[in-house]
């Protein structure tokens, strides 16, 4: 249970319940952000961030110095209008901040690139809605091949950094999604495998505390390892070029849309150059300064 990760609602007596626990604590309002910190703060588990869902657009959040020592991942509506974000980049820079934008338009992709470059870190959410794949490629070549100091845009930012061609590698940890490491409650404190499972409710414990009992280890175990059914059952994203970076997180498209194919291939590409690049640097020898 030492790996396990937990989303829940924010609710101070949930929170209160649980015991040394890692925490995700999701608000649709940036407000109580502050007080859904304190609320695990003052229990016995420890805070991987607070997660801000809200209707609104990024420019029409309202960030104060309040949220300095508060972790976030905060998913706007949309990028929204950069004039009216101006003034309150400097303050963006200094929170402990990700800023999750929707990759289904090309306003946000472009909201996502000139956040970077500016020092703001944020990610692209490749949901279950149309995705423009050739933007998203666009975004990608930048977020690893760009040479000027930008903040990551994940999960390009973490590939390139973490790609071993022997492994297969999971990024879903950064949308707290890992299957058999997060998991989601209900505000009774029911528990979930995924977000998805949560909300049709399908719960495969009843508390957080049962997951230790021998049947629910075994669940987990079983969702870690679920990539694995893509093998048994023969499917078209086992033999993907891109399958050590997808891991069949988008075969729900297929046949339909095959653009993630293409992607993948090319952000294999890319991971690739950018570890040349990497090693070319490492091999340089030193130019004598004056």
């Amino acid at each position: 249970m030492n790996s396990i990760k937990v989303v829940c609602p924010f609710d101070s007596e949930l929170i209160a319940g649980l015991e040394g626990q890692n925490l995700v604590v999701k608000v649709d309002d940036l407000s109580s952000a502050v007080a859904a910190a304190a609320a695990v703060a003052n229990s016995r588990n420890r805070l991987i961030c607070i997660q801000v869902e809200t209707a609104e657009r990024l420019d029409q959040l309202q960030f104060d110095e309040s949220l300095t020592t508060t972790p976030l991942a905060v998913f706007p509506a949309a990028f929204g209008n950069f004039r009216q974000l101006t003034p309150q980049l400097s303050l963006l820079r200094q929170l402990n901040l990700r800023v999750y934008l929707g990759g289904d338009n090309r306003e946000n992709l472009a909201g996502l690139r000139i956040m970077a470059s500016l020092g703001i870190h944020g990610g692209v959410v490749l949901g279950p809605g149309p995705i423009d794949w050739e933007g998203l490629a666009d975004l990608m070549t930048y977020a690893v091949l760009e040479r000027t100091a930008h903040a990551t845009i994940e999960p390009f930012s973490y590939i390139a950094g973490h790609y071993d061609p022997l492994s297969p590698l999971d990024w879903s940890a950064f949308y707290f999604e890992q299957p058999g490491v997060y998991l989601h409650l209900d505000k009774q404190g029911r528990v979930a495998f995924s977000r998805t499972e949560l909300q049709s409710g399908r719960f495969f414990a009843e508390s957080i505390s049962a997951c230790g009992e021998q049947a629910n280890q075994r669940k987990i175990e079983q969702r870690r390892e679920s990539w694995r059914e893509f093998f048994l059952d023969n499917h078209p994203c086992a033999s993907c070029v891109g399958w050590k970076l997808c891991l069949g997180k988008f075969a729900g498209r297929l046949p339909s849309d095959k653009g993630c194919v293409g992607f993948f291939e090319e952000m294999l590409e890319l991971v690739r150059q950018y570890r040349r690049q990497c090693e070319r640097t490492d091999k340089e020898r030193p130019l004598w300064q004056p």
